[in-house]
């Protein structure tokens, strides 16, 4: 079967390339993080490793979290997962400017990502071997980049909160992307993680759906948010109940 990771990560770095010059002309008051740059050999480990045929079904997130992807390059990226089931480790630099209470500490991190602590649990509780998942789920992002509030909490900004013209920049070349990624692993089913991927899924070609977003400020994911999400992707025939 054709390996068509190198060909995912040539499309990534074209992909960056383009985001870069978008993220020179964002004028909001914002710090931009862009683990494509400075966590790159992790996200290009987790592709030449977990993305080396064409793949059933893609996950959708927004965009990385402060304490998941920022840290550590892989969506959803919680610390623990990506040390002990994805089993990656690679260096990982710095962003430049960074806010002072969101330092990019990398797999050293103490704090763990609720939201990527529950895919990846779910994950692997269905595929024991994460090589498993080769030909089957991929998990990605929307867009790239952080964007965090300059005020000291670090607020994250999310991009449906971004300005009117930073959304038109980012979301043109972001859509491309994604759709020149569906084609190139040949996705037949899409799973938007949340409402805002499930939108950004919409096609006329390939089925798609939306998973509950398993971030712990949704109080719906707080109260038995794997449950549910396992018997969704059952019924849409993503999972198998025979692999729990």
């Amino acid at each position: 079967m054709k390996d068509v990771s190198n060909e995912l990560i040539e499309l990534t770095k074209d992909f960056n390339t383009k985001i870069e010059s978008i993220r020179v002309l964002i004028k909001d008051d914002i710090y931009i993080y862009n683990p494509l740059n400075y966590a790159s050999l992790m996200f290009e480990a987790y592709i030449k490793e977990y993305v080396t045929s064409p793949t059933k079904y893609l996950f959708l997130g927004m965009n990385p979290g402060p304490f998941g992807m920022a840290q550590t390059g892989i969506p959803f990226g919680e610390v623990n997962a990506v040390k002990n089931y994805l089993k990656l480790d690679y260096p990982i630099s710095s962003p430049g400017d960074e806010h002072p209470n969101r330092k990019v500490e990398g797999l050293n991190i103490k704090r763990s990502e609720i939201s990527g602590l529950r895919l990846w649990d779910l994950i692997e509780t269905h595929f024991k071997d994460p090589k498993d998942m080769r030909g089957k789920i991929y998990i990605a992002n929307y867009c790239p980049l952080l964007f965090l509030s300059p005020v000291k909490t670090a607020k994250n900004i999310t991009p449906d909160k971004l300005s009117k013209e930073t959304r038109a920049l980012l979301y043109e070349t972001c859509d491309k992307y994604l759709f020149d990624t569906i084609d190139l692993l040949k996705c037949e089913k899409l799973i938007g993680i949340g409402k805002f991927a499930q939108q950004k899924l919409k096609n006329d070609k390939i089925p798609y759906y939306s998973i509950l977003h398993p971030s712990p400020a949704s109080p719906l994911a707080n109260k038995g948010w794997k449950e549910k999400t396992e018997q969704k992707l059952i019924e849409i025939g993503v999972l198998n109940e025979n692999d729990c």
